[in-house]
């Protein structure tokens, strides 16, 4: 049987994480009736409080938690470095943990919780109702990092996801271009929803027809997608929500004798390493990696030190197109 967590503690009381903190470490602050509700569910639930869950309540660890998806893509290392640079300003230290799961997995948030951090900061690829429950019951400011926050609530770092993709979508149809692929995702990520969504709507108000294909990730699963795709033939210009994508993609129709620009336009939506190492060169809506990173840390740092007196915004950054040799 798993061990009780404090996380599950909170739930079963119906208080929050918060309380069930205060009753470990101040009990004479928390109403008795709620104390002892808590302390019963404790004791039935054989849940023993670490050194890290009593020090909740103090908040002076002096460390933020990074919660991320998967480490080995290039878009998160290049946040995370973002992030670190400036931690190490504010006088803060990092820790990582990855939740593979497309929603917020209980048993992570509650090992973050437990942690003792100060701040969180989030790169859930998938925001969820389970989620943003997990967050409001959270005793410690949350900022989202590459995401528009749900509620304004939160705090949040990104880019207008929707209008980039509807930029460059109707910069390419007024290139003369009609046969546009949208490629993203099989899992409806929430970033690249919205990037679907501003691609449908540019070529909705061109009264040109919506190609919307889904892939994986992971390159070896999208490969053969890719390859039976360019079988039919290719579109004029690709729009591919990573970098990596992209890159197969393009490869790929290469292979098949395909040339690129020529025949067939390819464009990202990161601008990571991979963009300037492909051959031929990427093109990308940049989004500015590090600097969402960097700026999602410093916003952070605010809403820890207000204590709860400063408001958490929504920052969107500046982006832009950066042209190389896939597109014309």
């Amino acid at each position: 049987m798993n061990q009780a967590k404090i996380y599950d503690i909170a739930g079963a009381a119906g208080v929050s994480l918060a309380t069930v903190s205060r009753v470990l470490n101040h009990p004479e602050k928390v109403k008795e009736s709620t104390r002892k509700r808590v302390l019963k569910i404790i004791k039935e639930m054989g849940y023993k409080p670490n050194a890290n869950a009593r020090g909740l309540a103090s908040r002076k660890s002096t460390t933020v938690a990074i919660v991320i998806p998967q480490i080995s893509r290039a878009s998160v290392a290049e946040m995370i470095a973002g992030i670190d640079d400036s931690a190490k300003k504010f006088g803060y230290t990092i820790r990582l943990f990855t939740n593979n799961d497309p929603n917020l997995a209980s048993d992570v948030w509650s090992e973050v919780i437990a942690s003792s951090v100060d701040g969180i900061l989030l790169m859930n690829d998938e925001i969820t109702q389970e989620t943003i429950e997990h967050i409001r019951h959270t005793p410690v400011p949350v900022v989202f990092v590459n995401q528009i926050s749900p509620s304004e609530e939160f705090g949040s770092v990104g880019i207008d996801y929707e209008n980039c993709a509807y930029g460059i979508t109707k910069e390419m149809i007024n290139r003369g271009n009609k046969n546009i692929m949208f490629i993203s995702t099989e899992h409806k990520y929430t970033v690249n929803e919205l990037k679907e969504k501003g691609y449908r709507r540019a070529m909705e108000e061109a009264g040109l027809p919506v190609n919307v294909v889904r892939s994986s990730g992971d390159l070896k699963v999208n490969e053969p997608q890719f390859s039976e795709l360019l079988e039919k033939g290719v579109p004029d210009v690709a729009l591919v929500v990573r970098d990596s994508m992209a890159i197969s993609f393009m490869n790929i129709a290469i292979k098949k004798g395909y040339k690129v620009p020529d025949q067939l336009q390819v464009i990202g939506f990161q601008n990571t390493r991979y963009a300037e190492l492909s051959n031929p060169k990427l093109t990308c809506v940049e989004t500015p990696i590090y600097e969402i990173g960097n700026k999602a840390m410093a916003h952070l740092t605010e809403l820890m030190k207000s204590e709860g007196q400063k408001q958490p915004v929504n920052l969107l950054l500046d982006y832009r197109v950066i042209w190389r040799e896939s597109t014309k």
